[in-house]
């Protein structure tokens, strides 16, 4: 198995709201799975923050924005 750090073969590259592409913000990130933990639906929380489902299930399971 390979070690966490070992995973980022590129560690200056842009996380997170800094990267050029990014659609929402760390507080937004917090929020969405705040809400997630409190019930909300995936569709609705994803409607809300206008990104898909797939991206909101990511951001819950932390498959996408890891370092928060």
């Amino acid at each position: 198995m390979m070690v966490r750090s070992s995973l980022w073969m590129f560690d200056n590259r842009s996380r997170g709201e800094n990267h050029p592409n990014a659609k929402l913000t760390t507080e937004d990130v917090k929020n969405i799975r705040f809400l997630y933990s409190k019930g909300f639906s995936l569709n609705v929380i994803a409607r809300n923050f206008k990104v898909t489902r797939t991206n909101i299930i990511h951001i819950v399971k932390r498959k996408t924005w890891i370092h928060i």
